[in-house]
């Protein structure tokens, strides 16, 4: 039935398809290079800006602002600017960097043009001003930051305007098949339906099964399709590989998903040793040096200046209830190392004692253990655990290197006895104050999902995900959400 109705429809399918394929290489290059030129004439623009502030004010007054510099090094630093940009990948418009990952793309391409023409300035003894090290730069970033925010939105509304969706055929109706047409549609994509051998009733998927994998072939030509995303496990490949074999009568793009797909990094390479194609990738992310430095320093600076609210919090406690001000419970941090984890108390003294009568009241998944409205928790602990005020201590935790800024929470020794086999990767990081679970909604994220991404930040590791998910706990702290 699905062939004879995409039958009716082929003609104006092959018509509506026939002209993308020189859109879609017009396009993004026309896109690059407005970019390109927009970028230079910033750069540009931005030491020029500069020039100006020498007019706005006394001389004596901004001695740094003093243009002695030649014209032609202004371009120079513009070049090497969009040169260095281009290498980073900052226009790759169908794969976009990440902010955090496209602003340190920015400054650093913006210092090295000029440190480098600074080095040529000294070899051709041409003066270079101060303001190109200061205003010039600093206007330079702001603009291009700005700029790349925009036309990032801007060319992905134009292709959903202009382009017509790729459209695609899901080998594989499994959940991994069905994950990736859930995923496909959300970037844009024309999911037209699935082929498989009937291993999902019609009921049991989103999409048309549009028939078996040997008329695949078929099924690419009738639907127009450009691309095939496969989904299906390795142990059903045979069928499929004779199929590939073969070739299709139309140009079409294959993608793969692999049965590991969870294990994989966002960094991946593809190795070729002998014949063979392999991929290559660490499990675990290389965590450098300059986490630590950044932990250090954020959290030095935090003890000092939350002095007085640390002071304000621990009187409000003792005056509250009877007991000590600071609870601390012994966790475990990475490779099952344990430590103690300061907190300032929010509960009755003897919680601890009191946990076995509330086991029944639980109201989160997996061996963790919260309840909404825990008759333990003070009133003064009812307000500093809702805006994570109770975790201001854990920044001594951080000095003494048992816990970082970011990173898995750690769990209790109890927790980690209750832990499923692969549940143990998450002790592979140092733990963290906040993380990508806090920032998703904390306790209202169920426990196989919140290791999950506790997996996904260990595999992915980077500094600028550290920041990202320093400024967005800023936001997930005041909006109270999942925090109780």
């Amino acid at each position: 039935m699905a062939l004879k109705v995409a039958a009716r429809e082929r003609s104006w399918l092959l018509a509506r398809s026939s002209d993308a394929p020189d859109l879609l290489r017009a396009l993004p290059a026309a896109v690059v290079g407005i970019a390109v030129a927009v970028d230079a004439l910033l750069v540009v623009d931005s030491f020029t800006l500069s020039y100006t502030f020498r007019s706005l004010f006394p001389e004596n007054f901004t001695p740094a602002f003093i243009p002695d510099s030649p014209v032609w090094m202004v371009l120079i630093v513009a070049v090497l600017s969009v040169a260095l940009l281009a290498s980073r990948g900052l226009y790759d418009l169908d794969q976009p960097l990440l902010w955090p990952s496209r602003l340190y793309a920015i400054v650093s391409s913006i210092s090295i043009a000029l440190v480098g023409a600074v080095v040529l300035s000294l070899f051709l003894g041409e003066p270079f001003a101060r303001p190109w090290s200061a205003a010039g730069s600093t206007f330079a970033v702001a603009a291009l930051a700005i700029w790349h925010a925009g036309i990032g939105r801007g060319y992905a509304a134009l292709c959903r305007a202009v382009v017509p969706p790729r459209r695609v055929i899901i080998v594989g109706t499994n959940p991994s098949g069905q994950k990736s047409a859930r995923e496909l549609e959300q970037d844009g994509y024309n999911v037209v339906g699935y082929a498989d051998d009937g291993s999902a009733g019609p009921e049991q998927v989103d999409h048309p099964v549009l028939g078996p994998i040997s008329r695949l072939d078929e099924l690419v030509h009738t639907f127009g399709v450009d691309e095939l995303v496969i989904a299906i496990p390795a142990d059903r490949w045979a069928q499929l590989g004779r199929v590939l074999t073969r070739g299709f009568a139309r140009q079409i793009h294959i993608k793969y998903v692999p049965d590991f797909e969870d294990l994989l990094p966002r960094r991946i390479n593809i190795r070729s040793i002998g014949r063979r194609h392999y991929l290559d990738f660490a499990p675990t992310a290389r965590v450098s040096g300059l986490k630590r430095a950044l932990d250090l320093i954020v959290a030095v600076i935090g003890l000092v200046l939350l002095v007085p609210l640390l002071v304000a919090i621990a009187i409000a406690i003792k005056v509250d209830s009877p007991g000590s001000t600071l609870y601390g419970q012994v966790r475990v941090g990475k490779d099952g190392r344990h430590f103690r984890m300061l907190k300032f108390r929010s509960m009755r003294q003897d919680a601890d004692r009191l946990i076995a009568d509330l086991l029944d009241l639980n109201e989160v998944t997996g061996p963790m253990f919260k309840i909404r409205r825990d008759p333990r928790i003070t009133r003064v602990g009812r307000f500093i655990r809702r805006y994570s005020l109770d975790e201001l201590p854990q920044l001594i935790n951080v000095v003494l290197g048992d816990m970082s800024l970011v990173g898995p929470r750690p769990p209790t020794a109890a927790e980690v006895e209750r832990y499923q086999d692969w549940e143990h990767g998450r002790l592979r990081a140092v733990p963290g104050i906040t993380g990508l679970w806090q920032v998703s909604g904390r306790t209202e994220i169920p426990f196989s999902e919140m290791v999950r991404l506790d997996l996904d930040y260990i595999r992915n590791w980077s500094l600028a995900l550290d920041v990202e998910i320093l400024l967005r706990t800023i936001p997930a702290v005041f909006s109270t959400k999942g925090a109780y």
